[in-house]
């Protein structure tokens, strides 16, 4: 069995800036990873990029270093950047390495791997913020002859037989589908779920940097603020909006939630206005909060000039007959799940949420990094993980000294 002081499961951009602070101290590591590290930012679409400009590309000791700060990164590009970090860090990766159970021995943890066992006295579980793909189960209720996929298996709208496309999930990645659907003349029905917008660029420059100087990114995440909805926004061409009402106005059929299903039919939620408010409110909440920001500081920007969008929805419909509609492929766009069951420690909530404090577990020598909102509102970023994965290596350091 092999041996080392710090085992971190995962080579993404999380486990590497673990990786990077565990180096400055000097400690022995390996990094165990189920494939190549950057390889799963493939694991999208095509047209695929970030929605946060590339000035926050900012990984421990590997800031940004192309000619387009403001610019939104592809999809290949993003996997390069994490590769060419791995190599600028020579980082100990341990590739094609799957951990398949965890478990408590003596004073430190076992891993079980595909490639045979290791011990460690502390162990960084690093797998990811989004593993799984998650569908409801009324997708299965939903009759044969149609295709279904989770958004993590869409790459482009040419792979899908002819005929409407229902997306279902309004966060990021189902807005984002949407929009490429549309750029490529299909027909969409959207099922939309509580989701709210932001400005591409507000008040002369992008809503990012307004954010980032007001010190959104280092808000501490408290349970209030996960139950909000996400903010839909795109970085393609060049950024732009991503606006529910935007998508009705230019043809778009948006419906309510899906909430159950009988073959071809589905049974929705009708509360399609309500979210169009909702999403609306997040946009105005967003915007004030730069409007107070430039008021307190005397900044000198120039006035708002958003197009206000008034389109209004027709009545929601409870139900929705895809055949009859000639829909033929539906995206779950409906986010991920975790699944910890390799993990054999009792620090999982009813959920099956890691229980910690800034990647700190109750458990000795075990530590989560890269979790969604796991400290402040920039943890699942390029920009914010490199500072989650020091607090993680400073208490891990201290437990071996």
């Amino acid at each position: 069995m092999r041996h080392t002081e710090a085992a971190v499961v995962g080579a993404g951009q999380a486990g590497l800036a673990t990786s990077y602070w565990l180096a400055e101290r000097g400690i022995d590591q390996v990094l165990l990873e189920r494939d190549r590290p950057g390889t799963s930012w493939l694991d999208r679409w095509d047209s695929f990029c970030l929605v946060t400009p590339n000035w926050t590309l900012d990984l421990p000791g590997f800031p940004y270093d192309g000619d387009d700060p403001d610019g939104f990164l592809l999809r290949d590009a993003i996997a390069d950047y994490v590769k060419r970090y791995r190599d600028f860090l020579n980082a100990p990766v341990q590739e094609s390495t799957e951990v398949r159970q965890l478990s408590r021995t003596g004073s430190g943890w076992t891993l079980q791997t595909s490639r045979g066992p290791w011990s460690a006295r502390s162990v960084v579980v690093a797998t990811g913020a989004f593993p799984f793909p998650s569908i409801p189960p009324c997708g299965r209720d939903i009759g044969s002859g149609l295709l279904q996929l989770h958004s993590q298996s869409y790459r482009r709208p040419s792979d899908l037989p002819d005929g409407g496309v229902l997306v279902v999930g309004s966060g990021q990645s189902g807005a984002q589908i949407v929009d490429d659907l549309m750029i490529a003349g299909r027909q969409v029905w959207f099922s939309i779920g509580r989701s709210g917008h932001v400005p591409r660029r507000y008040r002369g420059r992008d809503t990012t940097v307004w954010l980032s100087e007001i010190g959104f990114m280092d808000m501490v995440v408290t349970e209030e603020m996960r139950q909000r909805p996400s903010m839909m926004v795109s970085g393609r061409d060049g950024g732009k909006d991503l606006n529910l009402r935007a998508f009705g106005r230019e043809g778009v059929h948006l419906v309510g939630r899906v909430v159950g299903a009988d073959g071809s039919k589905l049974v929705l939620a009708g509360n399609v206005a309500d979210i169009l408010d909702g999403a609306d409110a997040v946009a105005m909440q967003v915007k004030g909060q730069v409007d107070r920001f430039i008021s307190e500081h005397d900044i000198d920007a120039p006035t708002p000039e958003i197009e206000a969008i008034d389109w209004v929805p027709e009545a929601s419909p409870p139900r929705l007959d895809l055949r009859a509609e000639g829909i033929t492929t539906v995206i779950w766009a409906t986010g991920y799940r975790h699944d910890y069951s390799w993990i054999d420690a009792a620090v999982f909530d009813e959920r099956g949420y890691p229980r910690q404090h800034r990647g700190v577990t109750a458990e000795p020598g075990l530590y989560f990094i890269g979790l969604h909102g796991m400290h402040t509102t920039g943890s699942g970023l390029f920009s914010g993980v490199g500072g989650d994965a020091r607090y993680v290596v400073e208490h891990l350091a201290g437990t071996l000294s």
